[in-house]
C-alpha cells in the first residue's frame, strides 16, 4: 500500500484498497459513488462558469446597444438637416433630376452651393462628392445609413436603403455599386 508524506492513503490506493477489500458490487458501488460525486461538482462548477460568461457576453451586448443609441441621439439638429437635404440630393440625382437637386442643394446653405450654382448633371455630381465625404462621416454609426460604392466609377455615396440607387451614375447605372457598411 502507498502511502503520502503524512501516512495518509492517497485517494487512488484508497479507492482501489476500498475496491479490492469490499466485495465486488459493493466496492464498484462506492467507487461509481465518489465519480458520479465529483462528476457532479464538475458539472457544477461548469454551469455556473458557463452562466457568468453568458450573462457577461449579454451585457457586452448590450453595452454595444446602448452606446450605437447614444451615438445616434447625439446627432444634432444642424446634422440632422444636412442628411436630409443629402438625401433629397441623392433620391434627385439618381434619377437625374438636376432641378430638383439643386432646390434641395439650397437647403444646405454654403456646403450645397456647388450643386445649387450646377448647370449640368455632371457639374451636380461632382459637388455631390463632396457632400459625401462630409456625409460618411455623419453617418458612420448612424443607424438606418448605409455607405455604398460604384466599382465603375470608384465612387462613394451615403444612402437609407439598402437598395442600390446610383447618384453618379443616374438613370443608366442606378443599380451599380454594392453596400461597404
Amino acid at each position: 500500500m502507498r502511502h503520502s508524506v503524512h501516512g495518509v492513503c492517497s485517494v487512488r490506493s484508497f479507492l482501489a484498497r476500498r475496491c479490492c477489500a469490499v466485495p465486488a458490487p459493493l466496492g464498484c458501488a462506492l467507487h461509481r459513488r465518489f465519480i458520479e460525486k465529483r462528476n457532479s461538482t464538475t458539472k457544477q462548477k461548469m454551469k455556473t462558469k458557463t452562466q457568468k460568461l453568458t450573462t457577461l457576453f449579454c451585457a457586452a451586448i448590450a453595452f454595444a446597444a446602448m452606446q450605437s443609441l447614444a451615438q445616434a441621439a447625439n446627432l444634432s439638429d444642424q446634422d440632422k438637416k444636412f442628411l436630409t437635404s443629402y438625401e433629397k440630393i441623392h433620391v434627385a440625382l439618381a434619377a437625374d433630376d438636376l432641378a430638383s437637386a439643386k432646390a434641395a442643394a439650397t437647403e444646405l446653405g454654403d456646403s450645397g452651393s456647388d450643386i445649387a450654382q450646377a448647370n449640368s448633371l455632371k457639374d451636380a455630381r461632382i459637388g455631390f462628392e463632396k457632400l459625401s465625404a462630409r456625409t460618411k462621416t455623419i453617418a458612420a454609426g448612424q443607424t438606418g445609413y448605409y455607405v455604398a460604392h460604384c466599382p465603375m466609377l470608384n465612387k462613394d455615396w451615403v444612402q437609407t436603403s439598402t437598395t442600390i440607387s446610383n447618384p453618379y451614375g443616374g438613370k443608366e447605372m442606378l443599380r451599380c455599386g454594392e453596400i461597404q457598411k
